[in-house]
C-alpha cells in the first residue's frame, strides 16, 4: 500500500515537471513572454501627455517608443486591466512633474484612477475635460499648483468615490458654489484643504445631500457660517470630519457636529475660534477615536465627561486651558497620543495620570511651565513611548530614571526642564531607534562618552546651554544637526569626526573653550549648510570649508587673509568673521561671487586698503559691518545699489531663517555703541557700520537712497566736507553717528526730522 502511494506521488511530480517544461518551450516558440498588452491608441495618448510635461527627475523614463518600452502597461505609474488590457490607473503623484495636462487623456476612456497630486502645473486651471472621464472613481489633483475656479464639469463624474482637490495655503483654488458636488452621488471621500470657499454659502446644504460620504475634510477653506438646512438630514455614514482653520465659533460648530453624524470616529476642529469650556456632549460620541481641538481659545479645566473612553488620539495643544490636568486622563486606556502643549496647566504630575495608559506612544506636555513632575525613582510606566516632549516643564532636579524603561524612544525633548544632574551611563544605550535628542537649556554636567557608536541612526542631537566639560568626543557621523554650543568643552576638535567621514548639515560648537587649528576634515564635510564656531579660541588660518549657506567664526584668533577657497561658496547668505586677527585687502571677488549675501561682518580685524566698489553688487545685503579695521580711501558712491536697504518690504527676510532649525539667524551687532546679540529680530536690522577706520572724503549723497536703513555709523574716521543736504530721506533711521570726523558747514535741517 505504501509502495503504491509513493509511486503515484512520483508520477504526479513527473507530470508537473513535464507540463512546466512544455509551457516554457511553448512560450519561447510563440513569444508569449513578450506579448504587448498595451492598446496602441492609449499608448499614443500617454506619449502626447508626456510631451507636454517637464520631467526633471526622469520619473517617466520608462515611457517611450523604443522597442523595450513598447508595453505601456509596464510603464511607471500605469496599470492596465488584465482582461481588457485597457489602461485603468494613472498614478503620477509626487513625481515632481511640471507643465500642462494634455487633453490626450480623453483617449484613455476606461481610466478609473487618476492621481496628479504633488506636482507643479504652474497655477494653471484644472482642465474642464477631466469632467468627461466618466469612468473615474478616484481623482487626486491636490497640491499641484492649480488655480482659479474649480470646473463644475467635475460634477459629471457620477462614479467618483474619492475626490481630492486640496490646494496650497495661498487659496489660489476657489469655488463660488458647490452645487456641482451634489451630482456626485457615489462620493465617499472628499478633501478640499485650503480651497477658497468664502462665497460657497451652499456648502452645508450640499454636503448633507451626499448620503454616501464617509470622509469630509474642508480645512482652511474660509467657510461661511450659514444656517443649517431645514429639514437637517443627519448622516449615518460620515465617520471622519475635518473643519480646521475656518474661524468657526463654539456656538455654531458644536450643534452642527452633534446633528451631522452619530457615527464620527475622527473630528478635527483645530485652529478655529472656539471658546469657553469643551462641551460635555462630546463624551456622548461613543465611537470617537481621534479628537483634535488644538489652537483655539478653550479655557478652564478639561472636563472628564467630555472625553470618550474610545479615544486613541487627543490633541488639546495651543489653547488656554488652566488648572490641573485631571487624573481621569489616565483612565483613557486606548489613548495612543496625547498633546497638551502650549497651555496654562499647573500642578503636580504623578504616576496616577498615566495609570492605565498602556497604549500611549506619543506624549507632549511642553510649554506648561507651571507643571511639576513628582515621579517615583522606581516607577515602571505601563507604556512604551516613541515620542516624548516635556519642554519647559519642571522635570528636575534629577534625571528622570523611568526613561530607562523606554526602549522604543525615537524622539526625546526635555529641554529647559530644570534638570541639574549628570547623564546616567545607561542613557546612551537607552534605545537603538533614538534619532532626535534635545536636552538643551538645563544644568547637565560631566564628560561625554564616545557618541559615534551610540547613535548610529541619529538625525539631531542638541546638548547646548549646559555645563558639559572635558574634550569633545567623537560625534555621531550621520546626524544632520549637531549642537553642542554654550558648554564648557575644551581642547582641540581634531578627533570629533571618525575616519569614515561625517555628514553633518548643521554644526554648532560656539561659546565653548575650544582651541587649536581647524582640522583638514572640514574640507570633506560636503553636506555642511551651517557652521558656527564663534566665541572660542581657534587660531591659525581659515582652512578649506565646504559651507553652503551660513558661516559664523567671530571672536576667535584666526589669522591671514580671507581664504580664496571661500570664493567657490556662491550660495553663502551669512558670513561673520568679526573679532579675529584677519588682515589684507577685502577681496573684490566678494561682491562678484557672494551675490546671495544678506549679512557680512568683518568688524574688529586688521583689514586695510579701500572698500571695493564690487561690494555694491550685493543687492541682498542688509547688514554690512566693516568697523574697527584699518580701511582707508573713500566711501563708494554706488551704495545705492544695495537694493535690500531701499525696499520697504524686503524679499530677503527668509534668508535669515535657518534651513531646518525653525528659528532665525543670530549675531552680535554693535548698536548705539553697545554690542548686543540679535536672535529673533536680526532680520529686521538694516545696518551699515564703517566706524573706526581711516576713511577719507565726503559722504556720498547716494547713501540717502537707502531709505529703509535703520542704523548708520560713520564715526571715528577722517571724513570731511558737508553732510548730505537730503539726509531726511533716511526716515527709517533709529541710530545715526557721524561723530569724530572733520565735517564742516551747517547741520542740514533734515536731521531734526529723523526719528
Amino acid at each position: 500500500m505504501m509502495a503504491d502511494q509513493k509511486f503515484f506521488q512520483h508520477l504526479q511530480l513527473l507530470v508537473i515537471v513535464l507540463l512546466l517544461s512544455w509551457i516554457t518551450n511553448f512560450e519561447r516558440s510563440t513569444g508569449m513572454k513578450d506579448v504587448i498588452r498595451c492598446i496602441e491608441k492609449e499608448k499614443e495618448a500617454l506619449l502626447k501627455f508626456k510631451d507636454e510635461l517637464i520631467d526633471e527627475y526622469s520619473r517617466l523614463s520608462s515611457w517611450g517608443n523604443e522597442k523595450y518600452k513598447k508595453d505601456c502597461c509596464k510603464w511607471s505609474g500605469v496599470d492596465c486591466d488584465y482582461q481588457t488590457n485597457h489602461i485603468v490607473e494613472l498614478d503620477l503623484g509626487g513625481m515632481g512633474l511640471r507643465g500642462n495636462v494634455s487633453v490626450s487623456l480623453l483617449e484613455i476612456q476606461y481610466l478609473k484612477y487618476l492621481d496628479l497630486s504633488d506636482n507643479d502645473f504652474n497655477y494653471s486651471r484644472i482642465p474642464q475635460f477631466i469632467g468627461s472621464l466618466g469612468r473615474l472613481q478616484h481623482l487626486d489633483l491636490s497640491y499641484s499648483n492649480f488655480s482659479g475656479e474649480i470646473p463644475h464639469h467635475l460634477g459629471n463624474l457620477s462614479e467618483l468615490h474619492s475626490l481630492r482637490l486640496s490646494s496650497s495655503a495661498d487659496g489660489s483654488l476657489t469655488s463660488t458654489n458647490l452645487d456641482w458636488l451634489s451630482r456626485l452621488h457615489s462620493i465617499k471621500n472628499l478633501s478640499m484643504f485650503s480651497v477658497n470657499l468664502t462665497m460657497a454659502t451652499d456648502w452645508l446644504q450640499i454636503i448633507t445631500k451626499l448620503t454616501q460620504l464617509q470622509h469630509l475634510f474642508l480645512g482652511s477653506c474660509n467657510l461661511p457660517m450659514v444656517l443649517p438646512p431645514s429639514p437637517f438630514n443627519a448622516s449615518n455614514s460620515l465617520s471622519a470630519f475635518g473643519l480646521w482653520g475656518n474661524e468657526f465659533s463654539s456656538s455654531w460648530i458644536f450643534p452642527l457636529v452633534f446633528n451631522l453624524s452619530s457615527s464620527l470616529t475622527f473630528l478635527d476642529l483645530g485652529s478655529n475660534k472656539l471658546q469657553g469650556e469643551i462641551p460635555i456632549s462630546l463624551g456622548n460620541m461613543s465611537r470617537l477615536t481621534s479628537l483634535y481641538l488644538y489652537d483655539n481659545q478653550f479655557t478652564g479645566e478639561v472636563p472628564c465627561p467630555a472625553l470618550s473612553s474610545s479615544l486613541t488620539d487627543l490633541d488639546l495643544a495651543d489653547d488656554m486651558f488652566n488648572g490641573t490636568i485631571s487624573q481621569c486622563i489616565g483612565s483613557l486606556s486606548k489613548l495612543e497620543s496625547l498633546y497638551l502643549t502650549l497651555n496654562n496647566f499647573e500642578g503636580i504630575i504623578t504616576e496616577s495620570h498615566f495609570s492605565n495608559l498602556s497604549q500611549l506612544q506619543w506624549l507632549d506636555l511642553s510649554s506648561n511651565p507651571s507643571i511639576s513632575f513628582n515621579i517615583s525613582l522606581r516607577w515602571n510606566p505601563p507604556f512604551q513611548l516613541t515620542h516624548l516632549y516635556l519642554v519647559d516643564c519642571k522635570v528636575g532636579p534629577h534625571f528622570p530614571t523611568w526613561l530607562r524603561t523606554q526602549t522604543r524612544l525615537e524622539y526625546l525633548d526635555i529641554s529647559n526642564a530644570e534638570i541639574s544632574d549628570t547623564f546616567p551611563n545607561w542613557f546612551w544605550e537607552i534605545s537603538p531607534k533614538l534619532w532626535r535628542l534635545n536636552v538643551s537649556h538645563n544644568n547637565f554636567q560631566g564628560v561625554l562618552p564616545n557618541l559615534s557608536s551610540k547613535f548610529s541612526n541619529f538625525d539631531s542631537i542638541d546638548l547646548s546651554f549646559n555645563h558639559f566639560n572635558g574634550s569633545l568626543p567623537i560625534l555621531p557621523p550621520n546626524g544632520s544637526v549637531v549642537d553642542l554650543s554654550s558648554n564648557e568643552f575644551s581642547g582641540s576638535i581634531t578627533n570629533i569626526c571618525n575616519e569614515t567621514g561625517c555628514y553633518w548639515e548643521y554644526l554648532d560648537l560656539s561659546n565653548n573653550l575650544l582651541s587649536g587649528q581647524l582640522p583638514d576634515y572640514f574640507a570633506n564635510l560636503r553636506n555642511l549648510v551651517y557652521l558656527n564656531l564663534a566665541h572660542n579660541n581657534f587660531s591659525g588660518k581659515i582652512p578649506l570649508l565646504n559651507v553652503t549657506l551660513s558661516l559664523h567664526l567671530p571672536n576667535n584668533s584666526f589669522t591671514g587673509e580671507i581664504p580664496t577657497s571661500l570664493r567657490n561658496r556662491t550660495l553663502l547668505t551669512f558670513i561673520d568673521l568679526s573679532q579675529n586677527k584677519l588682515t589684507g585687502n577685502i577681496p573684490t571677488w566678494v561682491g562678484d561671487t557672494w551675490t546671495h549675501l544678506v549679512f557680512l561682518s568683518l568688524r574688529s580685524n586688521e583689514f586695510f586698503g579701500s572698500i571695493p566698489s564690487h561690494l555694491c553688487r550685493l543687492a541682498n545685503l542688509q547688514v554690512l559691518d566693516l568697523s574697527l579695521n584699518k580701511i582707508s580711501g573713500g566711501i563708494p558712491k554706488c551704495l545705492n545699489n544695495l537694493t535690500a536697504m531701499i525696499q520697504v518690504d524686503s524679499e530677503f527676510d527668509s534668508a535669515f531663517i535657518l534651513f531646518n532649525r525653525g528659528g532665525f539667524e543670530s549675531a552680535f551687532v554693535t548698536w548705539k555703541g553697545k554690542e548686543a546679540e540679535y536672535i529673533n529680530t536680526l532680520n529686521l536690522v538694516k545696518l551699515i557700520d564703517l566706524s573706526s577706520n581711516n576713511l577719507l572724503g565726503d559722504i556720498p549723497t547716494e547713501i540717502t537712497s537707502l531709505v529703509t536703513l535703520v542704523g548708520l555709523n560713520l564715526s571715528r574716521n577722517n571724513l570731511s566736507g558737508f553732510l548730505p543736504p537730503n539726509i531726511e530721506r533716511l526716515r527709517s533711521l533709529d541710530f545715526l553717528d557721524f561723530s569724530r570726523n572733520h565735517f564742516s558747514g551747517c547741520i542740514p535741517t533734515g536731521v531734526s526730522q529723523l526719528d
